[in-house]
């Protein structure tokens, strides 16, 4: 059956039929918060993952770490869009913007965070480790990349 046509049915589907088809994909009782509707999206998410063969290891990686905090973290090294950075250099103070795919540095755009501290600087350094977020304090510190 195709996912689109799985997903409709799931759609038309009552509350206590979206229940038993979660307790049939997964083998678990659905969690006492899910709604009808939250299932429907859930088990509407789990047929179009499967339509595309599944998880990629990446994806399972990223899951892995959700649940211990209840929400689910970035990915190590990613950092959130709306992010700013700030670098004190020679005095002059130094702000970036993330952006869903690229930063933001004085009113232009930079595809690298390493594009921009060569800017600052004139010379070639790593962007990340320019603006702090790679550093070997952070560990002793108990900082976390994502803030």
């Amino acid at each position: 059956m195709k996912a689109a046509t799985r997903v409709a049915a799931i759609e038309a589907m009552s509350a206590r039929q979206r229940r038993s088809e979660w307790e049939r994909v997964t083998a678990m009782r659905p969690p006492p918060a899910f709604g009808s509707g939250l299932l429907a999206h859930a088990l509407a998410h789990h047929v179009q993952v499967h339509a595309r063969g599944g998880l990629s290891r990446a994806e399972i990686r990223r899951l892995t770490g959700f649940g211990s905090s209840g929400r689910l973290e970035p990915a190590a090294g990613t950092i959130l869009p709306g992010t700013w950075l700030s670098r004190t250099w020679h005095g002059e103070v130094h702000q970036v913007v993330v952006l869903d795919d690229s930063f933001e540095y004085r009113g232009r755009r930079y595809s690298s965070l390493s594009e921009i501290a060569r800017e600052i600087t004139g010379t070639r350094w790593s962007g990340p480790r320019f603006f702090g977020l790679k550093s070997p304090r952070l560990g002793r510190l108990k900082v976390s990349d994502g803030g």
